[in-house]
């Protein structure tokens, strides 16, 4: 009997911890004491008598029969589950492997297999390491954004300028490699457009090979057939802006005439190709009336989709491009939407719904506000590192000066980011809507210039929220009393 590894099956080693991913299956899952029996399952079939024989020797006067019945019992649900693949050989493994279905199909109608959004594998240390991440930070997700040209214009957007600045080829596979060996996992591919980037086949294929997720933030102007086709072979996820279904709309947020007809034209093409794409619409005064329509039709495609209108202050700390962003009233509409309809929504900057359970103030005081620096970085074109992509004033180190496991472990800004609780943020503590809000350093910081400041903006937004939500239980409540 011959096992090995899925291709889209992911294992990492965090302390005692194995975690193990599943791209098909939807597998999450920590197991303690596990790293033995998976250890000599690769991603090349392998004998399982031979496995066993390595664990035999490493639990040397265990009794044997309680040692292969242990690895039975562990592998068995894995194999079930096709996060391991089990057959007597290669060829039938092959099979197997072939035989999986790609197709991000909406998981509440499809029983089928289903392909994890870049979305689900970037929040899933939040849902299921976060409390791990935070006693021992580990670099799990790196955003890299390769280049800082850009085929679009964007009105809204957070960068200064597209400047044409590319990351060496030799600089990324060196940051590759130090991402991979700390054990990280999810690698974002950006920019500006990262597909500008003249070796971005060369980085994909070799982010690939280095056994890791990845994924693509692309506007897919530049997405031809040999890149669907790259995109395919690495199994990458892709994450894309469309702001309105109407061609004139979209170009006009864009600044490029065309864009439009270009970006939906590789969507229908990565649709064709079963490749995973989460469609989303940032709303502001330009589409206010045109997100509906866009979710619509990323729903049609059995795409993962959602919506926000929250528009970032630029990096440099320039405001002028949050003439963009809606106004409370605006606001307040796609509030309802959210709240009322359920419509997905990119939940970064503040939660939709009521918390489960409200924390006391003192116990808030002393949780962490940000995942950013615990899990994740990112990497900019010019070399410098910040705890996340839009946070460019808040710099980190420099990849032309330090290797990334320095600047992990020893960034003085980085180990001061860790270090921030809530009580850094004393006009939060006792707000009535601090539960209907979400804490953005990020944002504070590009809009006010102070990390610890919150933009009052969003302020103002977390007490419709509130206010909305809690007319949505009134009227549960109401519901169940007739």
């Amino acid at each position: 009997m011959l096992l090995k590894l899925s291709k889209n099956t992911f294992v990492r080693q965090y302390g005692e911890f194995t975690y193990i991913l599943g791209r098909i299956s939807s597998f999450d899952q920590m197991f303690c004491d596990a790293e033995i029996f998976l250890r000599g399952i690769t991603r090349q079939p392998r004998e399982k008598e031979e496995i066993l024989r390595e664990i035999l020797a490493v639990y040397g006067d265990a009794d044997e029969t309680v040692v292969r019945k242990d690895f039975e019992e562990f592998i068995v649900p894995l194999v079930a589950k096709k996060l391991i693949l089990s057959g007597e050989t290669p060829e039938e493994l092959d099979v197997q492997e072939e035989n999986f279905t790609y197709a991000a199909e909406d998981p509440k109608t499809s029983e089928s297999h289903q392909v994890l959004t870049m979305e689900e594998v970037a929040f899933m240390p939040q849902k299921v390491l976060g409390d791990y991440f935070e006693k021992h930070p580990m670099l799990y997700q790196l955003q890299i954004d390769i280049t800082q040209a850009c085929t679009e214009r964007c009105l809204h957007c957070y960068i200064p300028e597209y400047k044409p600045v590319f990351l060496p080829l030799e600089k990324l596979t060196e940051v590759i490699d130090d991402f991979s060996r700390m054990g990280g996992l999810v690698l974002t591919l950006s920019g500006g457009e990262c597909m500008l980037h003249p070796d971005f086949e060369t980085i994909v294929r070799y982010a690939r090979s280095r056994d890791l997720i990845v994924t693509l933030l692309s506007n897919l102007t530049l997405c031809d057939e040999r890149k669907v086709a790259l995109l395919k072979e690495v199994e990458a996820a892709v994450q894309v802006s469309l702001y309105s279904m109407k061609p004139s709309v979209h170009d006009s947020i864009t600044r490029l005439p065309g864009s439009w007809k270009k970006t939906m034209d590789s969507i229908h093409a990565l649709h064709k190709a079963d490749i995973p794409c989460t469609i989303a619409c940032p709303t502001m005064k330009q589409n206010y009336h045109d997100y509906l329509g866009v979710l619509q039709f990323a729903r049609s495609l059995k795409m993962h989709t959602m919506t926000d209108c929250i528009i970032l202050g630029k990096m440099n700390g320039d405001v002028s491009n949050l003439s963009c962003r809606l106004d409370l009233t605006e606001t307040r509409s796609i509030l309802e939407d959210i709240v009322f309809r359920s419509l997905p929504m990119n939940s970064e900057f503040f939660s939709p719904g009521k918390k489960a359970e409200f924390q006391p103030d003192d116990v808030w005081m002393e949780e962490k506000v940000c995942g950013a620096g615990f899990s994740s970085m990112c990497l900019a074109a010019d070399g410098n590192y910040y705890p996340c992509a839009a946070w460019g004033g808040y710099v980190l180190g420099n990849c032309h000066e330090s290797r990334l496991p320095d600047v992990w472990n020893h960034s003085p800004s980085l180990l001061r980011l860790r270090n921030v609780r809530g009580r850094n943020f004393p006009s939060c503590v006792h707000c009535p809507d601090r539960d209907y809000c979400s804490v953005c350093m990020c944002r504070n910081f590009n809009e006010t210039g102070d990390m610890f400041r919150p933009a009052e903006h969003f302020c103002k937004v977390a007490a419709i929220n509130h206010e909305l939500v809690d007319e949505l239980h009134r009227k549960i409540n109401e519901a169940k009393n007739i």
